[in-house]
């Protein structure tokens, strides 16, 4: 089901709410949206609430002038958890998206009980950095994203996806090239400019990491790295043959795996 939120920003929140029980809060990152958990909340909607947003100015969702920003998305983030959950949820958050969790347990650590990284790290590495920023600038006079789904696509999937199940790579590629370059290209710079790892040993509540062999944004070694900073020693799974979309090439066991992490209560 659909629904929207007036944040305070005066940005307007579109997010999918699928299944029943304790709530899940789910985080996209750059260039995705909440369409990336719709496998991963109809196969977990019997024991679970998952609610997956498109992050204001991306998406089906409208960002008030000057509030597309990490620091408004936390704020507004907030305010929907209180608003809309009022209990403490547990946050998956994909690339950008672990971030976001990241500086949401900062903010507001007292709705959150649970904490799930996927393909995700606190910040860019540098060779990211610059992947990426040269992206930014070859966009910098674009009108469309169109074409730029092939480019991407080889950074997010893994060999075995791209002969396996290319209609999954083409579907994101479709996907991709739909959004407005605009709000791309500003999520990029959010992104770019971000740094979680201050708060990383800060982090109390349990939490699992998800990522695929063949990342090339968050390599199994740097997310190791990033995991042993965590005060508690965090549930790891690394995946063969899979890429930074865990959810899309390998969909069965990314449920059963963060539905069960989810389940320990």
């Amino acid at each position: 089901m659909m629904e929207r939120f007036a944040a305070p920003s005066g940005s307007s929140i579109v997010f999918d709410v699928v299944g029943t029980g304790p709530p899940v809060l789910a985080l996209h990152g750059v260039g995705g949206g909440a369409y990336f958990f719709r496998g991963f909340a109809q196969r977990v909607a019997g024991q679970h609430r998952v609610i997956a947003v498109d992050l204001p100015g991306t998406g089906r969702s409208h960002a008030a002038p000057g509030a597309m920003s990490l620091e408004t998305w936390i704020a507004d983030l907030d305010a929907l958890v209180a608003a809309t959950i009022d209990e403490p949820v547990a946050i998956v958050g994909h690339s950008l998206g672990t971030i976001l969790a990241l500086e949401a347990w900062a903010a507001w650590s007292s709705r959150i009980d649970r904490l799930v990284f996927v393909g995700g790290l606190p910040e860019p590495r540098p060779l990211i950095r610059e992947r990426l920023g040269t992206r930014r600038e070859a966009l910098r006079n674009a009108t469309t994203l169109a074409g730029w789904g092939e480019k991407v696509s080889p950074g997010n999937f893994a060999a075995a996806t791209f002969s396996q199940r290319p209609e999954v790579v083409g579907l994101f590629e479709r996907a991709f090239e739909m959004q407005p370059v605009q709000s791309y290209t500003r999520s990029l710079e959010i992104l770019l400019a971000a740094s979680a790892t201050a708060i990383v040993p800060s982090v109390t509540v349990p939490c699992l990491s998800v990522s695929g062999a063949e990342d090339q944004y968050a390599p199994p070694d740097v997310v190791s790295t990033f995991l042993d900073a965590l005060p508690s020693p965090p549930e790891r799974h690394v995946w063969p043959d899979v890429g930074h979309l865990p959810f899309f090439e390998a969909p069965e066991e990314f449920a059963r795996v963060v539905g069960g992490f989810l389940d320990k209560g």
